[in-house]
C-alpha cells in the first residue's frame, strides 16, 4: 500500500511539475515572440543635417542652386530658396540633391561646428526610404528626421546608427527621388 502511495505521489507531483513548466512556457513565448516582432517592425527617428546650399541637378543635365525649404510629398515638388526668392521644382525632374561638403552647415547653440580638415568617417547609403518617412523640421536651421526600419536598415544597421555619439550628426550628402515608387535614397556622413 506505502508503495501505491508513494508512486502515486511520484506520478502527481511529475504531472504538476510537467503542467506548470507548459503553462509558464505558453504564457511567456507569444509575449517574446510579439515584443520581438514589435522591435523589429519599429522605427526610429534619426536626426540629420542639411547644408546651407544644394546643387538640384536636373534630368537633362541643368543644375540650379539653392537651400532646400520643402519637400512637397503630395504635389511631388522639392522647394528651394535662391536670391531671396523661392520656386518649386518637380520631384520627376530632378537626378539628385547634392550638398557639398564645402558648404557650412547651418549654426547651431547646441553642437560643435564642423571644422574643414577633419576627415568623416565613412558615409552611409540608406535605399529605399519612403518619402513620408522624411520630415524637414527647419529649413532654416536645416534640421531634419528620418524614420529608420526593415528593410531600408538591418537591426544590427539600425543599432550602429542609434548610437553614433550625441556630439556628432549625420550630414545628407546626397538625396535621390523616385517619385514612381514613392521612395528616396539619402546619402549621409556622420561628422
Amino acid at each position: 500500500m506505502k508503495r501505491n502511495t508513494l508512486s502515486f505521489l511520484v506520478v502527481g507531483f511529475f504531472t504538476v511539475t510537467a503542467g506548470m513548466a507548459a503553462q509558464v512556457n505558453a504564457a511567456s513565448q507569444p509575449q517574446n515572440l510579439l515584443s520581438i516582432q514589435a522591435q523589429a517592425n519599429a522605427s526610429q527617428a534619426v536626426p540629420l543635417r542639411l547644408r546651407t546650399q544644394a546643387q538640384i541637378v536636373m534630368k537633362g543635365g541643368e543644375t540650379r542652386d539653392g537651400r532646400v525649404v520643402k519637400i512637397d510629398r503630395k504635389g511631388q515638388k522639392l522647394w528651394i530658396q535662391a536670391s531671396g526668392e523661392q520656386r518649386s521644382l518637380p520631384l520627376s525632374q530632378i537626378e539628385n540633391i547634392i550638398f557639398p561638403k564645402s558648404t557650412p552647415p547651418p549654426k547651431s547653440n547646441r553642437e560643435r561646428r564642423y571644422r574643414h580638415g577633419i576627415l568623416p568617417q565613412a558615409e552611409a547609403i540608406w535605399n529605399n526610404i519612403p518619402m513620408s518617412a522624411f520630415e524637414l523640421k527647419n529649413a532654416a536651421k536645416g534640421e531634419a528626421v528620418v524614420q529608420l526600419s526593415s528593410p531600408v536598415v538591418n537591426s544590427a544597421q539600425l543599432k550602429y546608427i542609434l548610437n553614433v555619439p550625441k556630439n556628432k550628426r549625420f550630414f545628407v550628402d546626397e538625396m535621390r527621388f523616385n517619385v514612381q515608387k514613392k521612395t528616396m535614397t539619402i546619402v549621409v556622413t556622420p561628422y
